[in-house]
């Protein structure tokens, strides 16, 4: 199994702020072995924080036009000619 500290680079931000809200609960009130992995996971993700934020932004994408809404058809429809 691949440890965590490994898999921090493959993250997204949103995944980060949350591991690295749950390894300073576990610094607080998790067990000996939860307190010293969550306290060396910590600086890991700052760097890896950092390191993204020194990175340029990423270009916005654009969207594609919006499309025009057609005017609801109105009146009486002929019916389809018979067959004879």
């Amino acid at each position: 199994m691949t440890p965590l500290a490994d898999r921090v680079p493959t993250m997204n931000d949103d995944d980060l702020k949350v591991l690295r809200a749950n390894a300073l609960r576990l610094v607080d009130h998790g067990s000996a072995t939860q307190m010293t992995a969550a306290a060396e996971l910590i600086p890991v993700i700052d760097a890896e924080r950092e390191r993204r934020a020194g990175l340029p932004a990423a270009p916005a994408k654009k969207r594609a036009p919006a499309k025009k809404k057609l005017a609801p058809v109105t009146g009486h429809q002929t019916a389809l000619p018979t067959a004879g």
